[in-house]
């Protein structure tokens, strides 16, 4: 009924190239002599010889993939990576436990960005740069590929597609998604290069700006720092991290087309045009709210701290210069508000993703001339196109089940003796991939103490989040695997 073998030759695959990823920070572990090189050499050897094993007893699968096969082959892949990426932090003792490991391995993998890690000060540099890895593979790396590897193994690219939520709009500018998708790697592997050498350039050194590139083009907010970019006393940096944590929000099949000589689509694209909108909205507000309130020093610094937050929260890197839990009431609202948002589908970030927001405001603007005119016409549109009733209904339908999901953490959460505020900050930074809560658990507090139970229901509040519900969903109806 499910093709097994099909799913297990490619997270076989997949293994292999997170085996190779790991190479990276095995080799630096062992040339600096870390505490934990024979860690990551275990691990990576371990992760090799299970995706070379998986690929070699697998080779002869059919090829014909229907749509259940993809949600279970990207389902799969994604926890699968997770178990295999946990183990340097497992051998090496990193960690507390295996379930703060698993954590921690989640948190990169999707984006998330919040933290398991005990210690900051005692942690090995192969560690940081595993994490750093990792966000940069979750990104859009994991997803870039595995669908230009995908083909070249005889299975349907675009049936893996529809199982990936974050590049499902691709409007078809290029015949060949495998082709676009190179590209979108390319374009992805240059803002990393050049955002490495502004890292550098504003007085980083060189192991934390490749660590803080690789975390922000991703929108993952991992830093070497227990005060993440707040440690660099540095508007330069801080300007720097905007700027691609505002560049990741984007949709990346819209740098394609700007590469293919069609600009007028990114100006033209409604969910970029209310995605940069909201951003200088929520900033200025933000910002005049802690003026009135007297906080900070000078207005630059009050808006550098105002749109700093904004971008990082809105597309869930996780980043934080100051502590804007103790910020004014007002701004916590719209910084919560912001969490519920996300980017650009087609990005790196988590949340409702503007798209969706911009149909239902639209829908909602139709209902209410609706009232005044009962006979009108009224189509919901989207970037000049007339949507279909069903188009807006799916929408509806997954915001809907985005809430009831967030409302289900929330109250899991509660159960472990963590007050309803602060259960609910947590279950919406980890549906959301964003990284950093409110109340209790700010961006400067911990979250070790959490209860195991708390922390396995934001794991999977996390991968819920990155595959957008409906791949994960699907898995526990029972009608899914008797047809």
């Amino acid at each position: 009924m499910f093709n097994y073998k099909m799913v297990l030759h490619v997270l076989g695959f997949m293994l292999v190239v997170e085996g190779v990823f790991m190479l990276c920070p095995s080799v630096f572990a062992f040339c600096t002599e870390q505490s934990d090189r024979l860690a990551f050499g275990l691990a990576d050897l371990l992760t090799l010889t299970t995706g070379g094993t998986l690929i070699w007893t697998c080779r002869n699968h059919p090829n014909q993939v229907s749509r259940t096969d993809s949600y279970l082959t990207v389902t799969a892949i994604w926890v699968g990576l997770t178990v295999f990426g946990m183990l340097p932090f497992v051998f090496a003792g990193s960690m507390r436990s295996v379930v703060d490991a698993f954590y921690e391995t989640m948190s990169g993998l999707s984006t998330t960005g919040s933290s398991m890690l005990p210690d900051f000060d005692t942690a090995t540099n192969s560690v940081f740069l595993w994490r750093a890895m990792m966000q940069w593979m979750g990104g859009i790396g994991i997803i870039t590929i595995s669908l230009v590897i995908v083909p070249a193994m005889g299975v349907s690219n675009m049936q893996t597609l529809t199982a990936e939520s974050s590049i499902t709009r691709i409007d078809k500018i290029h015949p060949k998604v495998s082709q676009m998708v190179k590209y979108i790697l390319y374009i992805y592997l240059a803002m990393t290069g050049v955002a490495v050498g502004l890292y550098a350039a504003c007085g980083m050194n060189g192991f934390d700006a490749v660590c803080h590139a690789l975390t922000t083009v991703s929108t993952g907010g991992f830093s070497t720092k227990s005060e993440s970019l707040g440690y660099f006393d540095s508007a330069a940096i801080h300007y720097v991290a905007i700027l691609f944590m505002y560049l990741g929000g984007i949709n990346y099949v819209l740098y394609y087309a700007l590469l293919m000589r069609k600009g007028e689509r990114l100006l033209k694209d409604d969910e970029s045009k209310a995605y940069t909108y909201t951003i200088l909205v929520s900033a200025v507000m933000v910002a005049i709210f802690l003026l009135v309130y007297n906080w900070g020093d000078g207005v630059e610094l009050n808006f550098r701290r105002s749109l700093f937050h904004v971008v990082s929260l809105i597309t869930g890197t996780g980043y934080a210069i100051d502590n804007y839990v103790a910020w004014p009431m007002q701004t916590t609202i719209i910084l919560v508000l912001l969490m519920f948002c996300g980017g650009s589908t087609g990005s790196t970030t988590g949340g409702l993703k503007f798209m969706r927001l911009v149909i239902i405001f639209r829908s909602i603007l139709n209902d209410i001339r609706r009232a005044s005119h009962p006979t009108a016409i009224l189509n919901v549109r989207y970037n000049s196109k007339n949507l279909q009733p069903q188009d807006t209904a799916g929408v509806l339908s997954f915001v809907m089940f985005y809430v009831l999901v967030l409302m289900l953490g929330t109250i899991i959460i509660s159960f472990t003796q963590v007050n309803l505020q602060d259960a609910f900050g947590l279950s919406l930074n980890s549906l959301g991939n964003v990284g950093i809560s409110i109340g209790s658990y700010g961006p400067y507090d911990s979250l070790l103490e959490l209860n195991p139970i708390a922390k396995i229901t934001m794991a999977v509040l996390m991968l819920i989040g990155r595959l957008e519900i409906f791949t994960v969903i699907l898995l526990f109806a029972p009608s899914f695997w008797k047809r």
